[in-house]
């Protein structure tokens, strides 16, 4: 669905009881989504049926051999027990090709996409997967913008009883400036790349600044 028709889109699957709905378009107006946000929220707060939202601006969800709904190129996945959550998804395609390249393969992987106002979060794509009985370990992925981040390290740090692998794009990122995604902005000094990336390790996971060692470093971990 066209920027301009995709916040219609999302209600309107929500209108319809869904129980997830995918949005991978880019370009939303934030108006637009906190439109829609709002209003889902209203309808939960009054009783109605809770849609899960996962992006806009993603690549989607894939678990290999079972389902795929998004853009994400499936012939590099594989299946296997390792857990995938990015905001970004070229890097979400990076760190499934070295997982399949060193035969550990993904459990899911799942794209939450890098627009300031979306749906599901990296925490709750992290609680899903330490409850998942088919994954053993993950990959989380973040970019300079927004609590999410450590919001997530502190409830793994506090739940999480699977290894995870932390990496954070934007370490030279200067403060102000939006780098590609519109949700990547560092606004101050909670949101830089390197205050996140201390939140995660002080939390327990073993990160990397070098987004290439992400597979070798899981699987160092299993």
């Amino acid at each position: 669905v066209p920027p301009a028709g995709a916040a219609a889109a999302i209600w309107e699957a929500v209108e319809a009881d869904l129980d997830l709905a995918i949005c991978i378009t880019e370009g939303i107006p934030v108006r637009d989504m906190l439109e829609v946000r709002n209003k889902m929220k209203a309808k939960e707060a009054a009783g109605g049926k809770k849609t899960l939202l996962l992006g806009p601006n993603c690549p989607g969800l894939i678990t290999p051999e079972e389902i795929k709904i998004g853009i994400m190129p499936g012939h590099i996945h594989r299946k296997g027990r390792i857990g995938v959550v990015s905001r970004s998804g070229t890097l979400t395609y990076e760190a499934v090709a070295q997982l399949t390249e060193i035969g550990l393969g993904q459990s899911s992987a799942v794209g939450i996409g890098g627009d300031p106002i979306n749906g599901l979060k990296h925490i709750d794509v992290m609680h899903a997967f330490n409850d998942d009985p088919d994954t053993d370990a993950v990959i989380m992925i973040g970019e300079i913008g927004g609590p999410d981040e450590a919001e997530a390290a502190l409830w793994c740090k506090a739940n999480m009883k699977k290894p995870i692998v932390g990496f954070i794009a934007g370490v030279t990122a200067p403060a102000g400036k939006r780098m590609g995604h519109a949700g990547a902005l560092i606004s101050g000094g909670a949101d830089t790349a390197d205050a996140k990336l201390a939140i995660m390790e002080a939390c327990g996971f073993t990160i990397t600044r070098n987004p290439s060692e992400m597979g070798k470093l899981l699987k160092g971990l299993l």
